[in-house]
């Protein structure tokens, strides 16, 4: 699975691994594009039938072949995947890219303003790299990031600790861009071991116009 997107939380053991991957703190925004990525994960029939959504590490994909490969990897009797279509904030910064999306949203990112909602408190308007908007050339990856944290002054509402899901990938992947037709979802079906999972479109759709907008917004819309 190539086209595997990591959490970011995980990127301080790569660079221990790797010394010369840099770390948020040392890059800066050079460009944002929309684009779309694949959540895959699964249900099953648990104690007294009861039916349990299982969230697996390696879940999010930047094409359907490899949420797919996740899928066939992971699958056990009983077990159904579902693979949705997000969209996500691409962001640029020359060494590798840094997604970020939300699951469990009907319109990921609505709550997201890219100006900030309120004033800082006097320690974060001393942190270097301190803007009221980062969706900006140039801003620090590291408070970028941060600005999408749960409880950030960034949002309308509070958030779910879980819900917003920053990834990245070290490998140099090929993304669908994203547009303002309806995104897809599937459920998969099996007809035994010995087969590939097979796949059905299904209704539920979810709404790219928040993420959209914040991409028009940034200005970046009118350079590429």
């Amino acid at each position: 699975m190539d086209h595997v997107l990591t959490r970011i939380e995980t990127l301080k053991t790569h660079i221990v691994i790797d010394p010369t991957i840099k770390g948020p703190e040392d890059l800066r925004l050079r460009s944002i594009k929309a684009v779309k990525i694949y959540y895959c994960f699964y249900g099953r029939n648990a104690w007294q039938s009861k039916w349990v959504h299982k969230y697996a590490q390696n879940c999010m994909h930047s094409s359907f072949e490899s949420a797919k490969e996740f899928a066939e990897i992971n699958r056990k009797q009983g077990s159904v995947f579902y693979i949705e279509e997000l969209p996500a904030l691409y962001i640029e910064s020359g060494d590798y890219p840094i997604l970020i999306t939300q699951i469990n949203k009907e319109c990921p990112l609505i709550n997201y303003s890219a100006t900030a909602l309120k004033e800082p408190d006097v320690k974060l308007s001393k942190i270097n790299g301190y803007r009221n908007n980062y969706l900006t050339f140039g801003a620090s990856l590291k408070p970028l990031i941060l600005s999408f944290r749960y409880d950030s002054r960034f949002w309308q509402r509070p958030q779910a600790e879980n819900t917003t899901i920053i990834l990245y990938s070290k490998n140099k992947l090929e993304y669908l861009l994203l547009k303002t037709t309806e995104l897809k979802s599937w459920k998969s079906s099996s007809f035994g071991k010995k087969y590939y999972l097979s796949w059905s479109e299904m209704k539920k759709n979810i709404d790219p116009k928040a993420v959209l907008c914040l991409y028009n917004e940034s200005g970046f819309n009118q350079k590429t």
